[in-house]
């Protein structure tokens, strides 16, 4: 009895051994799966909470350390385009990997490269090893490791990294299980860090619209202190009353708000005497300022160096000793630590010159000083002529009274004096200042003297030719103002060369020039000069060391029996210089009865447009605005079509250009809004929908006009909707002009309860500046960036920061020009709420959009 009992005791006991290990095994798995839960718990926490890539790489690999040994361990980046790679993060007892992008070739062979061209996880033990090698596959680079572990990093199927871990030691072994947590965390480590990548992009794109937003404020406030700067010289020089010596002293206080004018003074230059008077006077260093300031003859000072080159000198000591060892100038004073010098000119002539110089190293002059001096220098040389205009004048008068009193002798000499004064005022009152040119008031008068000889003598032939340059505003807007002066006065000097000795070239302002060929032989001689003309302008000038291309359209007009007036003669040539430009630029027409039909047109169709609106020929037509989610119209845009008793039906590309260039838009806009209400007014009795609005487009001068909040008011009272059913639609153009009244429109129209939405936002220069100061609802976004977005990555870009900035400003958005269902589905991903286009319908009449509704 007593074997059989014993060997069931033993059976007992091995099996409660056996439960005892299972058990045991157990355990440690499930302790083994808790950690790695909890591991990926906090992998994934990290990619919600973590802002930073760097800070991210470093907390995964804490997080993967602790669940597995993990004390070597990198993560590097692949770039397939580029074919580079990038070791991002790396610890590592034995190697140092190489900091930024390195060329992938650099790493062929390696297993980090194997593990990026098969996209597969590897598990390398030293017999894989060297089976991979024996197979060409890999080859040694770095420290043998004892096992090596590395997962692919893939987005959508494309290997865009490698995460790996490493062993020196043979009391480290990786196992399967390792890997497939390493292949496991890959997935949530590529889902975070492309949430990052996405993060940095959008406040990236932020920050730099910031920047540019800040420097387009200093750049608006340096430009308005400029303008007050020059208005208030201007004013000066209209001030009579103003002593001279304190008009210098005004001068000197302005210049002093744009650049540090410690020390500075004012010099004119007598050309007949050879002489420099200092006309003002302010120097720190100075203990005698009325000796130091006595004039003299020309010598070879520095002031004098500006005169007789006619440029503006930026000198510091080393600059100025080079002119004195080359014979230039004297020898400067040591003390001298920055000196800023430029002439001033008027009419081509160096009147004298206007300098600041500095004592003090803290203080040194730059070339933007030297670009804003030389810029004022013009108005201050312009501002002295008329001066010293005024000044001869005044002075005239006092010595004429004073020699009729005194003695009868010297009067033919004061009239002499006194006439050359008006002769001065007489030329500039008829001739442009920046070029010199006779100006508008003269040239017309040299035209009717010539239809007036022609009238006499009918042989007589003449032409007039308009000139307008065609890329002279992309010079102002990039260059600058005193860039376009300088280009101004080149052109003018060269067409005075370009035309015979007895023709006549005037400025007419801006950048328009005319042009009086007399005495004709034939038409040709007056196509050769407007060919000259075109082929020279059509050469690049080199200003300020910057090559510009200009080019210019010409109009050219015949004399005819039938011009009785410059102002006709001119207003014809200017259409021949428009259809010109009109047929490409950089070439002449001649004036001919077409060009005065096509002005004839116009014309007409002004009128009818009158007819039209007194008529109330215009009429909506309706395009739904729908939920993208739901695809349910909540409301309609309004876009106005004409359907002329006269004409029939009449495109809007064909009538609202010149509804707008004659201000007519402004009456059809309201008779859209008017008949926008009543139609939706009918709508609600017949669908029995009280929940639609209708969008109304306005033209930017309606927000000019102080009645626009009671006008719109009286409308919606009298057709009886409510005003959060109306909605209106402006452009960017409104908010950048006469600000104070658009805003106190807007905020009116806010307080009735109708709301605003800003159209085709993101295409102006300025959005960002005023969407905090006015009360917009809703921003549409443009339909250049919405058509095929989900084409192009940039436009995706550009529509998420639009609907991310107006979600952080409470406004709503409604994405424009939706044509195709992927782009429907990309702006609903991207919580874009509302949308409109031809994808859901094109606008529509008031009955097919009543139908519509229906449906």
């Amino acid at each position: 009895m007593t074997d059989p009992l014993n060997n069931e005791l033993d059976k007992l006991n091995e099996s409660d051994s056996l439960l005892a290990k299972e058990a045991i095994s157990l355990l440690d798995k499930y302790r083994k799966l808790e950690d790695r839960y909890t591991a990926l718990f906090k992998l994934n926490q990290l990619s919600h909470d973590c802002a930073d890539l760097s800070m991210f790489y470093g907390q995964v690999h804490q997080s993967i350390a602790s669940v597995m040994r993990a004390e070597n361990f990198y993560i590097a980046l692949y770039d397939q385009t580029l074919s580079t790679l990038e070791f991002v993060y790396d610890v590592d007892e034995k190697d140092d990997y190489p900091l930024g992008k390195s060329p992938l070739e650099a790493f062929e062979g390696s297993m980090t490269c194997y593990v990026i061209e098969t996209a597969k996880p590897l598990l390398a033990t030293p017999e894989i090893v060297t089976e991979l090698e024996t197979n060409n596959s890999i080859k040694r680079i770095g420290s043998d490791s004892t096992d090596w572990l590395g997962v692919p990093l893939l987005n959508d199927g494309v290997v865009i990294g490698v995460m790996a871990v490493q062993s020196y030691s043979e009391a480290l072994r990786y196992q399967v299980d390792d890997l497939e947590l390493m292949e496991f965390t890959a997935q949530h480590i590529v889902t975070a860090m492309t949430r990052l990548h996405d993060h940095e992009r959008l406040q990236n794109a932020v920050n730099s619209r910031t920047r540019e937003l800040m420097k387009q404020i200093r750049e608006r406030e340096k430009s308005e202190l400029l303008q007050e700067s020059l208005f208030k010289i201007s004013e000066l020089t209209n001030d009579a009353t103003l002593h001279i010596d304190e008009f210098y002293s005004m001068v000197h206080n302005i210049v002093g708000q744009l650049i540090n004018a410690q020390n500075f003074y004012i010099t004119k230059y007598e050309q007949h005497s050879k002489t420099l008077t200092f006309v003002y006077y302010l120097d720190q260093n100075s203990t005698n300022a009325a000796v130091d300031s006595q004039p003299r003859v020309l010598g070879n000072g520095f002031t004098e160096y500006i005169i007789r080159t006619g440029e503006t000198q930026l000198l510091n000591y080393p600059k100025m000793y080079a002119l004195y060892q080359q014979g230039e100038t004297k020898e400067p004073q040591i003390e001298t630590k920055s000196w800023l010098g430029v002439p001033l000119i008027h009419s081509g002539v160096v009147l004298g010159a206007m300098v600041l110089q500095s004592y003090n190293l803290a203080t040194t002059f730059t070339e933007q000083d030297a670009e804003l001096l030389k810029f004022v220098s013009q108005h201050v040389a312009s501002a002295i002529q008329r001066r010293d205009i005024l000044e001869v004048e005044r002075q005239s008068h006092i010595l004429l009274e004073q020699q009729v009193k005194l003695r009868t002798v010297a009067l033919e000499d004061e009239i002499k004096q006194r006439k050359q004064a008006e002769e001065k005022l007489q030329h500039t009152a008829s001739h442009d200042i920046l070029t010199g040119l006779p100006n508008r008031t003269l040239f017309i008068n040299l035209l009717n003297h010539a239809i007036a000889c022609h009238k006499r003598k009918a042989d007589l032939k003449f032409a007039v030719l308009f000139l307008d340059l065609d890329r002279f505003k992309v010079v102002n807007d990039s260059l600058g103002h005193h860039a376009g002066d300088l280009l101004l006065q080149e052109i003018a000097k060269e067409l005075k060369v370009l035309v015979r000795d007895k023709d006549t070239v005037a400025r007419l302002g801006g950048d328009e020039f005319v042009i009086l060929i007399e005495d004709l032989e034939s038409n040709h001689e007056a196509y050769d000069i407007a060919q000259r003309i075109t082929d020279f302008l059509a050469t690049p000038f080199t200003i300020e060391n910057q090559s510009i291309f200009i080019g210019t359209s010409i109009g050219v007009l015949f004399n005819n029996e039938r011009y009785d007036s410059a102002d006709i003669m001119l207003r014809d040539a200017d259409t021949a210089m428009y259809h010109a430009k009109d047929k490409g630029k950089g070439r002449y027409e001649v004036f001919d009865s077409s060009m005065q039909k096509k002005v004839q047109h116009a014309l007409e169709l002004e009128a009818d447009i009158r007819d039209g609106i007194a008529n109330s020929e215009f009429s909506p037509y309706f395009q739904p605005i729908v939920d993208l989610k739901t695809e349910t119209v909540v409301g309609f845009e309004a876009l106005a079509r004409w359907q002329s008793n006269k004409r029939g039906f009449v495109y809007p590309d064909d009538f609202i250009p010149l509804a707008e260039e004659t201000n007519l838009v402004m009456a059809i806009d309201f008779l859209i809004l008017e008949k926008s209400c009543l139609q939706l007014k009918q709508w609600e009795a017949i669908c029995g929908r009280n929940d639609l609005y209708v969008s109304c487009n306005l033209y930017g001068n309606h927000f000019f006009s102080a009645t626009l909040p009671a006008d719109i008011e009286e409308i919606i009272q009298r057709v009886g909707i409510k005003p959060s059913q109306l909605r209106v639609e402006l452009t960017e153009r409104a908010l950048l002009e006469n600000s104070d009244l658009v805003l106190e429109n807007m905020n009116t129209l806010k307080v009735l309860g109708v709301k605003i939405l800003l159209d085709d936002f993101g295409t102006g220069y300025s959005s960002l500046s005023y969407l905090h100061r006015f009360p917009i609802d809703v921003l549409k976004i443009d339909r250049s960036f919405i058509n095929n977005a989900h084409e192009h990555d940039n436009h995706q870009a550009i529509i998420k920061t639009i609907i991310d900035l107006a979600t952080n400003l409470n406004m709503g958005t409604v994405g424009e020009g939706i044509e195709n269902l992927a782009d429907a589905e990309l702006l609903t991903a991207m919580a874009c709420r509302y949308g409109q286009g031809y994808y859901y319908a094109k606008p529509m009449a008031a009955a097919d959009s009543e139908k519509y509704l229906l449906k």
